[in-house]
């Protein structure tokens, strides 16, 4: 599902900082634990973000694996996505915490270099079958080799579209159309279908869309070891061809572009003045609820043999690495990872499910907008690849790439001279790269 935005704050490296002050003690505290209380029960904690609909289908799941394992309790705690770090953050500092927790891509590799998580792969963990979930997404979960989470849900990039403009237009194009297709060929005929709106909401001033466009070209924006994996050429090549889809008249205008804060209320295709727009997978119910009828297509590329560019984004769980009871925190994850009554319970609430059986049983009674995703990765998932781990700050580099790049949308900086600051900026955050 897509993270809400990040707002920029003073505290936010240094709380990433914190945990390497805290990592060490905090990451032994409790190790070497009993695996079972006095009682002869085990008692876990259990922590996730999440809305309402998350929220009540999780905690069923959780009653159900009760039910099938009596000896082991299970207490929940739920919050919205902003106070959620900064509560675990306390916690690990204290030496506690839950026992299975929900993580962020863009926390992993904070969590797992600072001792903070468990290896997964270690024999404490036997008891989570993956075999059922393509490689992609387990792969999208490693760090140098070790498996830090599990996947927990799908979700990928696409660009949601107005299904009746594009066929008015000449149809949804097929994987493998090309950016100069997008140029020369699809963007007029979108005009021309629909005169008053723009073909695509602009996505130059996305992270996550120049990550796409390296993907497609062999690279990255970072590399496994959380290294930059792109050249300053790069990011002006990104922001040349942005810029000319702009000068095109295929990209909304920079004050409509500007306004857009990621959203639904926002969106300019939801306002009805675009005819597309990037966005991830996890986003398309509230585009059906907000909109109606959308389809999802993947991004032009280089070439009709080029790479898509489509990278897996599960979602992630993970184990504190100090829990005095990792068996019985391996077996609540694996039955909401595999066990049919546990994705009966879930559904879609954390994404398409990532075990293949569970996603093609529940598949048959999807709502129409869950049934678009569905089919939309089940056809294109063969295609994916896995994305590197981010390094530490990297959420923040998120939000100056798209302040350096409305420099540019109202003329402020040249893309070279913008492309120069951001990279400054990147090099920043990743000494290394």
């Amino acid at each position: 599902m897509r993270r809400p935005r990040v707002l920029p704050s003073p505290s936010r490296r240094r709380l990433l900082a914190s945990l390497g002050a805290l990592g060490a003690g905090a990451a032994l505290a409790g190790c070497g634990g009993e695996d079972a209380s006095a009682d002869g029960e085990a008692h876990l904690n259990f922590q996730w973000w999440g809305g309402d609909e998350r929220n009540v289908a999780t905690q069923k799941a959780v009653r159900l694996f009760e039910r099938r394992n009596p000896r082991i309790k299970v207490s929940v705690s739920f919050t919205g996505y902003d106070s959620y770090f900064q509560r675990l953050a306390t916690q690990v500092a204290a030496g506690t915490g839950p026992d299975v927790l929900q993580m962020d891509y863009y926390q992993l590799r904070s969590y797992a270099a600072n001792g903070l998580i468990a290896d997964l792969g270690g024999p404490d963990f036997s008891g989570i079958g993956i075999d059922e979930i393509p490689q992609v997404y387990v792969d999208a979960d490693r760090l140098d080799g070790d498996l830090w989470a599990v996947p927990t849900g799908i979700s990928t990039q696409a660009l949601l579209v107005d299904p009746a403009i594009w066929r008015k237009a000449g149809g949804l194009p097929k994987p493998g159309w090309t950016w100069d297709d997008l140029i020369e060929d699809v963007g007029p005929a979108l005009r021309k279908a629909a005169p008053d709106r723009s073909p695509l909401t602009d996505f130059g001033r996305y992270s996550e869309t120049f990550d796409l466009w390296l993907v497609q070209r062999g690279k990255s924006l970072y590399k496994d070891d959380g290294s930059l994996g792109f050249t300053q050429a790069d990011l002006t090549a990104f922001w040349e061809l942005t810029a000319r889809l702009r000068d095109k008249g295929v990209f909304t205008p920079p004050p409509l572009t500007a306004s857009y804060d990621g959203s639904t209320a926002s969106s300019p295709l939801v306002r009805k003045l675009s005819a597309a727009e990037f966005n991830l997978t996890g986003t398309v119910m509230p585009y059906f609820e907000a909109y109606g009828d959308i389809s999802l297509v993947p991004f032009p590329t280089a070439s009709a043999g080029a790479p898509l560019g489509l990278t897996a984004q599960p979602g992630m769980m993970c184990v504190r690495r100090s829990s005095a009871h990792r068996r019985q925190a391996a077996l609540l994850i694996d039955f909401l990872l595999n066990d049919p009554a546990a994705g009966a319970a879930l559904g879609v609430v954390r994404g398409l499910p990532p075990n293949r059986r569970t996603m093609n049983r529940i598949a048959p009674g999807l709502g129409e907008g869950d049934r678009v995703v569905y089919e939309y990765v089940s056809a294109l998932e063969r295609r994916f690849t896995a994305s590197a781990i981010p390094p530490s700050g990297s959420d923040e580099d998120k939000l100056e790439f798209r302040r350096v790049n409305e420099d540019v949308l109202f003329g402020k900086k040249t893309v070279r001279e913008a492309a120069a600051e951001m990279f400054e900026k990147y090099n920043t955050t990743v000494p290394q790269g």
